[in-house]
Formats: structure tokens, C-alpha cells, sequence
């Protein structure tokens, strides 16, 4: 069960911004990485955010046992992308591919991988919540694998249906469930977006083992999400990641860069007396 997380700075605007560019983003991962998809990508433009540079685009295609997902910030210019699938993937690969469609450099972006049906604790030991600083960090991930999980279709969707606004997040969809693939082992996978981030479960049936993402720009009410899996589930164990280091930082850099872009005609009216 490999999971990939990519953060990347200083990406082509119009391209996060594009629906037919992160459709045909997501159709070509599925490709090149031979992943067994089990939905066609859902897309979904989010413009009501409480701050205007929060708007954007988000995406996710259903694997077997997993997900991507993509939510684009096109005046922040950047992306977070997930990649949770049973089963192997060159994500050299994936990098190519996002590095070419959204201009992105090796130095503006931050990669990271764990194994989760082991639940891999040799992650980047920085990256691992130590309080969060919502000045700098764009927010956390939690990862979490519950044993001896007993759900099904409609657990799974009542859960997600009821969870955000339980724990004070926006739902900005209603959930997507369904079974993964034909091949086995067989999954439950269950989608939710929230502003600007999701929320995701897959179920594997034989092992009933449930394995639960919640990423988030908002500190506080993810503490919320362990709390509620606990209140139905019993200890479990998770980590939490945090993603978008130094984010404030680099909007500052983006924000440098729009001016030099979009305002270079101000210094043909500039007064050089």
C-alpha cells in the first residue's frame, strides 16, 4: 500500500487553473503508471473560498485500494498531490509528468513516500506533526490503518456524508463510494472533498483492514478526525504529516512573481523626473 505526496511551488497559473489540463493530468498517470483505475476523474472548481487566493480546482480518480487526488491553487501557484495504490508505481515517472505539464522545478517542490500497510514509521522524521505553525505549513495529513475494521458501502458513506460538518469542516461534494476493482484483493473506497483538501477511506475486505486519510488546511479541526474514528473505532494507529512546508514563503515568492509579471507595464508610466 504505497502512498506518494508531492507539494510543488511555482507552477504555470493557467494550468491550475484548467480543467481539461488536470483531467488529462489525471487520465495520463493512470496511464503511464499502469494503475488499476475504477472511475473515469471527477473534477470539481472550488471559487468560495473566504480568501480569493484559496480558490481553485480539485480532482480525484478512485484506484484498487487508493486514490489520487489534486487540489490546485492557481494564484498561489501550487499543488498538492496524492498517490495511494495497492501495489507498485514508478513515481519518477509521476514527477515527469507533473514537472512537464505545470513548469515546476525540482527546487520549488517536496516528495515524500511511505508504505502503509506497515505503516512505515522511517518517514521523514521533520515532516512529522511536531504542533504545526499555521504561519508556515499549509496544513496536516493524517494517515491512519484501523484492524478489525466491520464496515460496508453504507457505513462508509454515512461516515463521510456526516463527518465534515461533525468535526467543523465544508463539504463541498457529496461522497463518492464504491468497489474498487474486479481483482483482489477487493476495496471499499470512499471519497469526500472538503474546501480545499478531502477526506478518504478504503476498505479492504479480506483483511478488514480500513485505511483513512484526512488532509486539510486547518490545524485545529483535524484534530477533530482522530477523535471521531476513535469514538467509532477503538485505539488505532496513525501519524500525522504536515504538508506545504514553508508555505507562506513561497506565496510571498509567487505573489513577487505576479507583480513582475502582470504589472511590468506600470514602469512605462513610472513618473522619472
Amino acid at each position: 500500500m504505497n502512498h506518494f505526496m508531492y507539494d510543488g511551488y511555482h507552477a504555470n497559473e493557467h494550468s491550475l487553473d484548467d480543467i481539461k489540463t488536470i483531467n488529462s493530468v489525471l487520465n495520463e498517470i493512470v496511464s503511464t503508471l499502469n494503475l488499476d483505475a475504477a472511475m473515469p476523474p471527477f473534477l470539481l472548481p472550488y471559487y468560495y473560498a473566504m480568501e480569493s487566493d484559496d480558490d481553485g480546482i480539485s480532482a480525484f480518480t478512485t484506484l484498487r485500494g487508493g486514490h489520487i487526488t489534486i487540489h490546485t491553487f492557481p494564484r498561489r501557484g501550487c499543488l498538492f498531490l496524492d498517490l495511494l495504490y495497492d501495489g507498485y508505481f514508478d513515481e519518477d515517472k509521476l514527477v515527469a509528468i507533473l514537472r512537464r505539464v505545470f513548469e515546476l522545478q525540482p527546487q520549488y517542490e517536496r516528495k515524500l513516500r511511505t508504505e502503509r500497510r506497515f505503516f512505515d514509521s522511517t518517514i521523514d522524521s521533520k515532516r512529522i506533526w511536531q504542533g504545526g505553525d499555521s504561519k508556515s505549513d499549509f496544513g496536516p495529513h493524517i494517515i491512519a490503518k484501523i484492524e478489525n475494521a466491520d464496515v460496508n458501502f453504507e457505513r462508509i458513506f454515512d461516515m463521510l456524508d456526516k463527518m465534515p460538518r461533525s468535526i467543523n469542516m465544508i463539504p463541498i461534494c457529496r461522497p463518492y463510494v464504491l468497489k474498487s476493482t474486479l481483482v483482489k484483493p477487493a476495496y471499499i473506497s470512499g471519497i469526500v472533498l472538503i474546501a480545499q483538501s478531502h477526506i478518504a477511506f478504503h476498505y479492504s475486505i479480506e483483511e478488514r483492514v480500513l485505511y483513512c486519510d484526512l488532509f486539510s488546511c486547518s490545524f485545529y479541526k483535524s484534530e477533530n478526525f482522530i477523535s471521531y474514528l476513535k469514538r467509532h473505532f477503538g485505539e488505532f494507529a496513525h501519524m500525522t504529516i504536515i504538508r506545504g512546508s514553508k508555505h507562506e514563503e513561497n506565496m510571498d515568492d509567487n505573489e513577487l512573481r505576479r507583480t513582475l509579471k502582470y504589472g511590468k507595464w506600470m514602469e512605462s508610466i513610472s513618473d522619472k523626473r
